[in-house]
């Protein structure tokens, strides 16, 4: 047997796993309740459900934008808006939302920069919705630990997990340099450095537009598993919502899951419990969550190709090269 073919059987083996985590959590719950309680969720919630992905989109492209301003590229909102929807629906159907690098690809047909700076400009939007969701995710495990006791421990370990995540911000160096020892003499190494200089130059900057736009986007996020949780009777603190979507979107960038299917619905089983709510509704609640969001993003990104993308680039080269 080849190494080509064990190697694609191993991925395909590793990006199984979610699918085997999400039998294990639904296996013993009853389909037809599932089927019952989808017919409670109010369609007009999903439509706002829709709206509020819309302006995470929004958000986040105007911190792509930002960014690409200070890497020198006099890019266009609308056109930056256009590559990140479509690149929304590629990472819906990619482990590890892989798609949505097709960026660099669409900078460089477009804006014909240096390969640096159209991987570093989306190498460093990546990092930042890494660094806000770690923040964000480890203050969730913690109170998640805790019950959502707030004791001087637990607001002690927030504030030195906060605090991190700004030495970080202010101080890149701490998160790049180590990195940059990694990787080598690896092709990487020099994207990392030039992504540390810009980064260096514009770290107030990027201070308030970068961690204002991250948190206020996953903010818009959370907002939509508290809405639709009122329908099943079953309403959850915006705190919990929290804790679930953060915990799973980290999840999401491990290469063991497709579309975040396993585990989503394990942490989302797992944190609704708190309140003591049942598997049942917290997959349910899971199950219509991730209609809205992923479906959502295969719908802009959609509307981006058939729209704009289609009239310029070929889904062959973009399949292949993105």
């Amino acid at each position: 047997m080849s190494k080509k073919i064990l190697r694609k059987t191993a991925l395909v083996l590793m990006h199984s796993l979610g699918f085997v985590l999400l039998y294990f959590v639904v296996r013993k719950l009853d389909f037809g309740m599932i089927k019952e309680n989808f017919a409670l969720f109010r369609t007009w919630k999903i439509v706002v459900g829709l709206v509020l992905l819309m302006l995470v989109y929004l958000i986040k492209n105007y911190r792509w934008l930002t960014i690409n301003r200070a890497f020198g590229l006099n890019a266009g909102y609308g056109t930056l808006l256009v590559f990140f929807l479509f690149s929304g629906l590629l990472s819906s159907v990619t482990p590890g939302r892989l798609g949505e690098f097709s960026r660099i690809w669409f900078i460089q047909r477009k804006y014909r920069p240096g390969i640096s700076v159209s991987t570093s400009s989306v190498l460093l939007d990546r990092i930042w919705d890494v660094l806000t969701l770690s923040m964000i995710g480890g203050i969730s495990i913690i109170l998640l630990v805790s019950r959502f006791t707030i004791e001087w421990y637990t607001l002690a370990l927030i504030s030195f997990i906060f605090l991190v995540s700004l030495a970080i911000i202010l101080f890149p160096g701490l998160l790049f340099r180590p990195a940059i020892r990694l990787v080598g003499d690896r092709s990487i190494r020099g994207e990392l450095e030039y992504i540390l200089g810009i980064w260096m130059k514009n770290r107030t900057a990027f201070l308030i537009p970068g961690f204002s736009t991250s948190l206020a986007a996953f903010a818009l996020l959370a907002i939509i598993p508290v809405m639709l949780s009122a329908d099943l009777d079953a309403p959850v603190h915006y705190g919990t919502s929290v804790t679930a979507v953060s915990i799973s979107n980290i999840l999401s960038f491990l290469p063991v899951t497709v579309a975040g299917f396993g585990t989503r619905e394990f942490v989302f089983t797992r944190v609704w419990s708190i309140q003591s709510y049942s598997a049942l509704t917290a997959v349910s609640v899971s199950f219509i969550y991730f209609i809205t969001t992923y479906m959502g993003s295969m719908l802009f990104g959609g509307i981006a190709y058939l729209g704009w993308i289609r009239k310029f680039y070929n889904i062959r080269d973009i399949r292949s090269r993105g």
